[in-house]
């Protein structure tokens, strides 16, 4: 008995010492590796929103009614529709500038914020007038007003988040952005008890917005410097012009295919569809964006196409191809956690829901070819990828609904897992190529 609680002992300690050591390495690889960290961080802050968000779905489906929500939703729709305006490419200039260009750059991009800006507020107000008169509730006019003074707040900070950015200080980025949100949510759900109505949802982003300002201006000390000048404009919207396109065609991707469900086959199937979207789809796109977030600054900082290339297949393979294995499994496990969780009456749209989910599996590649172009300078490239993509997607899938909703988004999967993976090798063998010309040039 001695002999065996000694040898138990013994390994107790083994187990102890060796999980101690494997820790460790760990996070000696963590802190030492700062595209992991930056993600790590980035994809921690999407978990805590997307658990605050859970408790203010529950909220707002309790203590609002339908009509409620379909106001606020109106209002919300527009403020996200026309806030795609300000992912314009200024900031990944600010990422991508030369130290000597630095400060004029950040002069320019800080003047066409505060230019783009105030047009996105004044452009939500016209919104809001039209819908406010199109669907008869006056209400509207207000709420999407109001949304649009959180344009306003954004100029003052948008310098210093790309700074921040492009010292690849994700964390400070997640602290704050996550902070904002998370409390953003939790107030929409107060309100919603309280008996806000649908002010509920509109009026916790203004209140929160300074929370940004004033978080990201005390972690970057950004000052306009007088001294340094200005960069060309027409030389900024060559590289900026068609980062805008292209996210004005992803979230015209978003929108355009509940659109779609909806014309062809009506309310009931844009129900089903928009669960599957949320359940499945959505979940993933968390890692996605933390991806993307944290990549394009560890790519921009390279200092030849060589560098890049090898950047970007690092990050693929310790990244990317990691999430494209989550999805993966996510995918089959939908079959269990949407019965367990969403209730018995979504069981017979399970495989619509891991179908669609599937159709993600290539994005966290496609996203990562993206920012590798962006950071070479090819933004003209993604943009006719992206005009491509959204074109044949759309089309294959408004044709394929009038076959039933399962058959459009198997045309979804396939369609998205077949171009995404296609536009990854085409765009790295497009900046491989301007790795070899250089290597080949005098």
């Amino acid at each position: 008995i001695e002999n065996c609680v000694s040898s138990v002992l013994r390994g107790s300690l083994v187990l102890r010492v060796s999980a101690h050591r494997l820790t460790e390495r760990c996070l000696n690889i963590w802190a030492g590796d700062r595209l992991l960290r930056g993600f790590s961080m980035l994809g921690f802050g999407d978990v805590f929103v997307r658990l605050s968000r859970v408790l203010t779905a529950v909220a707002l489906a309790r203590w609002l009614d339908a009509i409620e929500l379909g106001v606020a939703a109106t209002a919300l729709t527009t403020f996200e529709l026309i806030r795609v305006l300000a992912n314009n490419g200024l900031g990944q200039m600010i990422v991508r500038a030369t130290p000597e260009k630095l400060e004029a750059t950040c002069n320019t991009v800080h003047r066409l914020f505060w230019l783009i800006c105030t047009g996105m507020a004044i452009l939500q107000l016209i919104a809001g007038a039209m819908l406010a008169s199109l669907s008869g509730r006056p209400e509207l006019l207000g709420m999407t007003a109001s949304l649009g003074l959180v344009y306003l707040t954004m100029p003052p900070g948008m310098v210093q988040s790309w700074l921040l950015q492009r010292e690849q200080r994700m964390g400070t980025v997640a602290t704050i952005w996550s902070t904002q949100v998370t409390l953003d949510c939790l107030l929409a759900a107060l309100f919603a008890v309280l008996g806000f109505g649908a002010w509920s949802v509109v009026l916790p982003k203004l209140l929160t917005a300074p929370i940004w300002l004033v978080g990201i201006r005390r972690a970057c000390t950004w000052r306009p410097n007088q001294n340094a000048g200005c960069m060309s404009f027409a030389a900024m919207w060559i590289y900026s012009g068609p980062i805008l396109g292209s996210e004005l065609l992803g979230a015209i991707r978003v929108n355009a295919d509940k659109v779609l469900v909806a014309s062809i086959l009506g309310i009931e199937a844009l129900g089903i569809y928009f669960f599957a979207f949320s359940a499945g789809y959505g979940l993933s796109v968390g890692l996605t964006n933390a991806l993307t977030a944290a990549s394009f600054p560890h790519l921009a900082a390279t200092l030849s196409p060589k560098d890049l290339i090898e950047k970007f297949d690092s990050a693929m393979r310790r990244l990317a191809l990691p999430i494209c294995a989550l999805v993966t499994l996510q995918s089959l496990a939908i079959f269990v956690y949407v019965p367990l969780f969403f209730g018995a009456k979504w069981i017979e749209a399970t495989p619509i829901v891991a179908i669609l989910c599937m159709s993600a599996v290539t994005k966290p590649c496609s996203d990562l070819a993206a920012q590798l172009l962006r950071a070479a300078g090819a933004t003209m490239l993604e943009l006719k990828a992206s005009l491509g993509f959204t074109v044949v997607l759309l089309a294959l899938f408004a044709a394929a609904l009038t076959n039933g909703l399962f058959t459009g988004v198997v045309v979804i999967a396939v369609v998205s897992i077949s171009l995404q993976a296609l536009f990854a090798v085409w765009a790295r063998g497009r900046v491989a190529g301007q790795c070899i010309q250089t290597s080949r040039s005098p």
